[in-house]
């Protein structure tokens, strides 16, 4: 008889569960209206892609990208996270969008969303075989020609953002006697570079020295100090400002792996362009002997090479300067360069403070 009762009772407890589980189902509503309708941020609208889930805004030349207020319309019914109204930071979301995801009901809908700066570039400018050296940041444009070059009569090579107008215009015979301002035209806004012409060689990039040219440098496993008191300016690097990080000997620490360092990319991105540039210098000083790592990358962190150099037992507690080889066959541009002043694996020697200072680019000879 027991044993019927039980039958009995599980027999019921699975119809039960039968049953809920169809009312569930039927409740399910996979065709709730998951868009994002409008997205702006400070009167400018993005440019909404509802069929690749992503949102372009360009806001005006100087915008602070770091604290945006987005107001955002959706569907009716819908929820968004994060919510409109709420301060985000842009700054890096042309590498890494930020995410804006749309609830309603069982469905949701993730866009991408990408912020930038309206901007036009001159992005080559070129006399005759001698291509300029750009500074995006200070807007400015070096070309060495050679020895005996008429200045007076040049007509450069020039590419720039497409849709901006130039002026001087493209193809116009230019005198470089003395710097020249060219002027890119875009969507209302002004861009203005000032191109240098000088006979002799093409000298090294100055990347970072701590002093003049001092970018961010993002940290990579640990906090980089820059710019931080140089220790030693008695020796071979006698500046006054460098760039330190405290490196773990364990990988508990912050600091503890093998890349930790600084990386300048995003905004201090660099344009080193291995048909010109062939080599890397770099001053490091540290209290155990090691690897030296840089590691060189193209926009959007590809096309990778990872080189290495020995920081020697000789020159513990000093600056040593050492040079590091451009692979011969690589031929995309570099744009980020990551610096670990200690390539190893974590643990193996004592946690202490390191530094680096005077990252120049190198032409060839």
């Amino acid at each position: 008889m027991k044993k019927i009762i039980y039958s009995l009772a599980i027999a019921l407890m699975a119809f039960n569960f039968t049953a809920c589980t169809d009312i569930e189902r039927d409740t399910v509503d996979l065709n709730a209206e998951v868009d994002i309708l409008s997205f702006t941020i400070n009167g400018v609208e993005g440019t909404i892609d509802t069929a690749k889930q992503t949102i372009k805004l360009f806001m005006p030349p100087g915008t602070n990208l770091t604290g945006l207020t987005p107001s955002v319309s959706i569907s009716d019914g819908a929820t968004v996270t994060p919510a409109s109204g709420i301060s985000m930071d842009f700054s890096s979301s042309s590498t890494t969008p930020i995410e804006y995801r749309v609830y309603n009901k069982n469905v949701y809908t993730t866009y991408k969303v990408t912020v930038e700066e309206t901007r036009a570039k001159i992005t080559l400018f070129k006399v005759a075989n001698t291509v300029g050296d750009i500074d995006e940041a200070k807007r400015t444009i070096n070309v060495f020609v050679p020895a005996g070059t008429d200045l007076k009569a040049l007509t450069p090579v020039v590419e720039y953002t497409a849709g901006a107008t130039i002026s001087p215009a493209e193809g116009e015979m230019v005198d470089f006697t003395n710097p020249v301002v060219y002027t890119l035209t875009y969507v209302g806004y002004q861009f203005a570079y000032t191109v240098t012409v000088k006979h002799g060689a093409k000298p090294g990039i100055v990347i970072f020295n701590g002093e003049d040219v001092k970018p961010v440098w993002a940290n990579i496993a640990a906090t980089v100090e820059s710019p931080f008191a140089n220790p030693k300016t008695d020796g071979i690097n006698t500046t006054p400002f460098c760039a330190s990080i405290i490196r773990a000997g364990n990988d508990t620490d912050a600091g503890g792996k093998p890349w930790s360092g600084g990386a300048l990319w995003n905004s201090y991105k660099v344009n080193i362009n291995p048909a010109e540039y062939d080599r890397f210098t770099i001053m490091i000083l540290k209290e155990v002997a090691g690897d030296v790592q840089l590691e060189i990358q193209s926009d959007g962190e590809q096309n990778k090479d990872w080189l290495k150099v020995w920081y020697s037992e000789d020159n513990l507690g000093k600056w040593q300067k050492l040079t590091f080889k451009i692979p011969a066959n690589r031929t995309a541009v570099i744009n980020n360069i990551l610096v670990a002043p200690h390539a190893h694996d974590a643990g193996g020697f004592a946690t202490h403070r390191m530094y680096w200072d005077e990252l120049i680019a190198l032409p060839k000879e």
